[in-house]
C-alpha cells in the first residue's frame, strides 16, 4: 500500500500575496460588503451592521503599518516552513483537499465531493480583475495563484482508485477527467440573516480557467513552481444547499485513508488540506477550537463544530478536517506552525490565517 509520509494545512487568503501596504488597500473592500457572516450565530450582515455589533476590544485592535508589516513577516516565515517541510519529505504525489469558487463548478453542476483523474491540469496565469481593486493589489492577487503557465501532472491511477474506492464505501462523488476551454456560470450565495436570507447570484463570465486557486496556491508556494504530481479532491464547502456537514467531512477524510492504504502502490503520498480558516470576519475561538482538536485527536471534537459557525469562506475548515479525519488514525501528529488572527477594520474583518502540519 501506498505510504503516507506528511500532512500540511495552510490559509490561501489574497492576503497572503500582498505587502503591508496593500493590506490597507485591499481593506477598503470590506466596506461595501454585504454578506458578512459574524460569530457566533452565524448570520449575515453588512459592513455597518457589523460594525455596530462587534465589542469594543475588536473596534479597537490597532490596524497600523507595523502591526502589518509584522503579520505580514511571519505569514511569509510559515508559508516558506511548510514549503521546506515539503521538500524534505519527497513525496510521489500530493492529495490536495480544497474547495472551488466560481472557477470549474458553477450551478448547472455543483457536487458535493469530486475527484480529478485526467492526466494533467494546467495553471494559467490570471487576467486581473479590473475595478475591484487597485492594479498593483489586483496583480499580485493574481500572480500569489500562479505567474507562470505550468503543466501540472495528475497521477490517475490513485485518482482512479480514490473514485472506485469511495463508491464502494458509501461515498458517492463525482468525478471528471478533462478541462473544458472555458468555464463560467452563476452561483448563489445563501447565507442566514436574522431577517430572511441573505442571496446574492453572483454571475463569471466564460474564461481560460485553469487550476481552481485552492490547488494552485499549493504549487505556486508549497511546491514552489515545481509541476509536481497531484490528485484533486473537491468538496463543495462554501455554497449551499448541498454543502457537507462537517461531520461528514470528516468521514470523507477517513475514507480517502482508507482508499490510500488499499491503493497497490509503494509511492509515498502527502496530504495537503487548502483553505480557511475563519474568514471573512475573525472567529478567533472557532480556529483555536479546531487547532486543538487537531492537536488532540479528538474526531467528536471536531464533527460538533456547528453549521452557523462555519457559512461562507470559513467553511473552508472543512478542508483542514477533512485531512484531519484521513491522518487521525496515522502515526503523524498536528503541529501549528503559526496561526495569526488578521483584523483588517474596526469590524472585525479579514481572517484567522492558519499553517500546520503533521509530522
Amino acid at each position: 500500500m501506498a505510504k503516507i509520509v506528511l500532512g500540511l494545512a495552510t490559509s490561501h487568503s489574497p492576503m497572503l500575496a500582498l505587502d503591508a501596504e496593500q493590506w490597507v488597500k485591499y481593506a477598503k473592500a470590506d466596506l461595501q460588503h454585504t454578506g458578512l457572516v459574524y460569530p457566533p450565530e452565524g448570520f449575515s450582515m453588512t459592513y455597518d451592521e457589523g460594525l455596530a455589533k462587534v465589542p469594543a476590544a475588536i473596534k479597537e485592535k490597532p490596524l497600523t503599518m507595523a502591526v502589518f508589516e509584522e503579520q505580514v513577516s511571519r505569514i511569509q516565515i510559515a508559508i516558506a516552513e511548510l514549503a521546506k517541510t515539503f521538500a524534505e519529505a519527497k513525496p510521489d504525489v500530493t492529495v490536495i483537499v480544497s474547495d472551488d469558487q466560481d472557477e470549474w463548478f458553477f450551478e448547472d453542476n455543483m457536487p458535493k465531493f469530486s475527484v480529478f483523474w485526467g492526466d494533467s491540469v494546467p495553471i494559467i496565469p490570471r487576467t486581473i480583475a479590473v475595478g475591484r481593486q487597485e492594479p498593483d493589489v489586483a496583480q499580485a492577487i493574481a500572480d500569489g495563484y500562479g505567474d507562470v503557465r505550468l503543466d501540472v501532472p495528475v497521477n490517475k491511477e490513485l485518482g482512479r482508485h480514490i473514485i472506485e474506492y469511495m463508491g464502494q464505501h458509501d461515498f458517492d462523488v463525482s468525478h471528471f477527467n478533462y478541462i473544458k476551454d472555458t468555464y463560467g456560470g452563476s452561483i448563489g450565495r445563501r447565507y442566514p440573516r436574522k431577517d430572511g436570507e441573505f442571496n446574492v447570484v453572483r454571475d463569471t463570465e466564460p474564461v481560460n480557467q485553469g487550476l481552481p486557486h485552492g490547488y494552485a496556491f499549493v504549487v505556486k508556494r508549497i511546491f514552489e513552481n515545481k509541476a509536481l504530481p497531484i490528485v484533486p479532491v473537491f468538496q463543495n464547502t462554501c455554497y449551499p444547499p448541498n454543502q457537507p456537514t462537517v461531520r461528514r467531512s470528516y468521514q470523507f477524510g477517513e475514507a480517502l485513508k482508507g482508499a490510500l492504504d488499499s491503493w497497490d502502490s509503494d509511492l509515498r503520498v502527502a496530504v495537503v488540506a487548502s483553505g480557511g480558516l475563519s474568514h471573512f470576519v475573525v472567529d478567533e475561538e472557532m480556529d483555536w477550537f479546531v487547532l486543538n482538536g487537531l492537536k488532540d485527536k479528538d474526531p467528536e471534537m471536531l464533527k460538533a463544530i456547528p453549521r452557523e459557525r462555519l457559512w461562507s469562506a470559513a467553511s473552508e475548515t472543512q478542508n483542514w478536517i477533512t485531512v484531519g479525519g484521513l491522518l487521525h488514525e496515522t502515526e503523524l501528529n498536528f503541529e501549528v506552525v503559526d496561526y495569526l488572527p488578521v483584523y483588517r477594520t474596526p469590524a472585525g474583518t479579514g481572517g484567522g490565517w492558519g499553517f500546520g502540519r503533521w509530522v
